[in-house]
């Protein structure tokens, strides 16, 4: 190491974590000054918190799964189904993003029962890709991505930008959008084409199999040539999860009014006898 002043020396190295900073500091003596300069730090290319916070709040990620992580799928709730090749095709996405990306290939989540971790799944992948990769991630549903055509002022036209250009997309419930209008399928195509020929990673969810999509077939074809299909189990995680949320809150009020009538209980009862 060595700048105008000769040769330097590294006295010490600390590790820096902070949720602005992340790397080495590096702190040296140069021979002809005699004593240790201000520290150089090397950052390690790790997502700061900051960033990631960041990152996840311009997603549109819906609020229950903006902070939802591979952790947190819960493969429990799919009644000891054979999940392994769907663990196996996530998980290889998560730990080697750069190869998908390099091709431009994303995931393509889809099971014919509504609630069954789809959309949760993809976007605790998105999230996982977060934490590694500095990048623009966004959320849309193809409902609102066509309100999103509809629509003529700036704010929506800024935003179908982002849409077109976002490092990583998740399309939620393709093959929900109405058929036979071609505005619709000249504008998903637009849409498609462009993360295709640009190779930008998208993962989709659906109800149907990416073969059986009813669409233009440019937009099916597309969408087959760069997706890797994982097959949901067919159980509604959702209602377990709705389920299990309304009876602890029902134990939870039981229990505040069984204590409210043994108060009353006990009020009358001193009342009788004072």
């Amino acid at each position: 190491m060595s700048n105008i002043w000769g040769l330097a020396t590294v006295t010490r190295i600390e590790e820096i974590k902070t949720e602005t900073l992340s790397g080495l500091a590096l702190y040296h003596r140069y021979e002809d000054i005699g004593y240790d300069t201000q520290p150089i730090l090397l950052e390690d290319g790790a997502v700061l918190r900051s960033r990631l916070d960041e990152r996840r709040g311009r997603s549109d990620m819906p609020l229950e799964y903006v902070y939802c992580t591979y952790k947190s799928i819960d493969w429990n709730k799919y009644g000891g189904q054979n999940i392994a090749p769907q663990k196996a095709i996530i998980e290889a996405f998560i730990d080697s993003f750069d190869a998908f990306r390099r091709e431009g290939r994303g995931l393509y989540f889809y099971s014919g029962t509504k609630g069954s971790g789809k959309t949760m799944a993809a976007c605790a992948v998105a999230n996982e890709i977060l934490k590694t990769h500095d990048m623009s991630v966004k959320f849309v549903s193809i409902t609102d991505y066509i309100e999103l055509i509809k629509a003529k002022d700036d704010a929506s036209r800024a935003q179908m930008q982002s849409i077109l250009d976002a490092g990583l997309l998740i399309i939620d419930d393709i093959g929900a959008q109405v058929e036979g209008k071609d505005w619709i399928s000249a504008a998903l195509f637009r849409l498609i084409n462009r993360r295709y020929t640009n190779h930008y990673p998208t993962i989709f969810t659906s109800n149907v199999r990416m073969e059986d999509l009813k669409t233009d077939s440019r937009i099916a074809d597309r969408i087959y040539a760069v997706s890797v299909p994982v097959m949901m189990p067919e159980v509604n995680v959702r209602r377990q999860i709705a389920d299990k949320h309304t009876k602890a809150f029902m134990q939870s009020i039981l229990r505040r009014d069984t204590k409210a009538n043994l108060e009353a209980v006990r009020g009358q009862h001193n009342l009788l006898h004072s």
